[in-house]
């Protein structure tokens, strides 16, 4: 019976059906005993391994049910990132082709994976950074009828997303006191929209955001928020994986680290939640690699409207 039910739970009949529902996984032996308990929201597992998966799917589906996208059509976007590799993935599931338009030299980590999903990959020049592979790309679009940009920027039109999160977090808690949340920053509206929701149930709730020194976001200028060296994540993410066998990306585990310094400032019964935005496999072997080449702020990366 347990074998049957196992194997129900486990059938879907899309891979859409996996976007959301991301496990609460709780700390044993890395966190200091007997004060509040720390539990990493492993987004992460996610279809194609990042947090993005929300936010785009959320976008391209609002463009499908519009009927501004449609089948055998092709959509732009600018950074070869996570939200690129996301797109891909959305792309090949709903039957349109992806062009990136990218920065030379950039995304080299995530390359092969989008070309996996069918992606093309356009170089733009360097030097113009990321605004210009947003320039391109957002023109790019306007030249036919059946193409579309993503602006994968714009977090904050994503509320649903961030209202996923939230329910989730709260639905595994089930009931027990939520202390702390942690994120990573990049645009910022993570911080800000799923720590808004959580708080509505727990008004007491401690936020706190991390960003790497070395990040390319700086646009972000909220309170609470931590920088931490790469380097350090590395280390952090090595004592992590072999204390509770689980293999985090960077952001992730800045996250974590703050998440159990905050242990003695929160009530023993109390739980902190640590957000893993993405799968740190991927960065294996890459950590000796500058993964961040173009500083830029993120008010700049809107296109141009004519």
């Amino acid at each position: 019976m347990l074998d049957e039910e196992l194997s129900e739970s486990l059938s879907v009949d899309g891979l859409q059906n996996l976007i959301g529902h991301t496990p609460l996984l709780q700390l044993k032996r890395s966190i200091r005993p007997g004060l509040a308990k720390v539990f990493i929201k492993m987004e992460s597992f996610l279809p194609s391994g990042t947090i993005r998966d929300r936010y785009l799917s959320e976008t391209m589906e609002r463009a499908r049910l519009a009927g501004q996208l449609q089948e055998n059509d092709c959509v732009s976007i600018a950074g070869l990132n996570d939200s690129a590799v996301s797109a891909a993935f959305l792309a090949a599931k709903m039957g349109v082709s992806l062009r990136i338009f990218s920065p030379k030299g950039s995304g080299e980590r995530l390359y092969p994976r989008v070309l996996h999903y069918g992606a093309e990959v356009v170089w733009t020049t360097s030097e113009d950074g990321l605004s210009g592979a947003v320039k391109a790309a957002s023109e790019w679009a306007r030249k036919s009828f059946d193409r579309m940009y993503i602006d994968s920027y714009r977090r904050k039109a994503v509320k649903g997303a961030y209202r996923s999160i939230a329910n989730e977090i709260l639905e595994a808690l089930d009931g027990q006191p939520l202390s702390g949340f942690v994120t990573s920053v990049t645009t910022g509206a993570t911080f800000v929209e799923v720590s808004k929701l959580l708080k509505e149930h727990h008004p007491n709730l401690i936020v706190k955001g991390v960003t790497l020194a070395e990040n390319d976001y700086v646009s972000c200028t909220l309170d609470e928020i931590d920088i931490m060296a790469i380097e350090d994540t590395w280390s952090y993410r090595d004592e992590i994986a072999r204390k509770e066998g689980i293999i985090l990306g960077p952001k992730g585990a800045a996250c974590v680290a703050i998440a159990v310094d905050l242990q003695n400032k929160v009530p023993k019964d109390s739980a902190i939640v640590a957000l893993n935005p993405d799968s740190g496999r991927t960065y294996i072997g890459w950590e000796k690699t500058r993964l961040f080449q173009h500083k830029f702020l993120v008010s700049d990366l809107n296109p141009p409207t004519s």
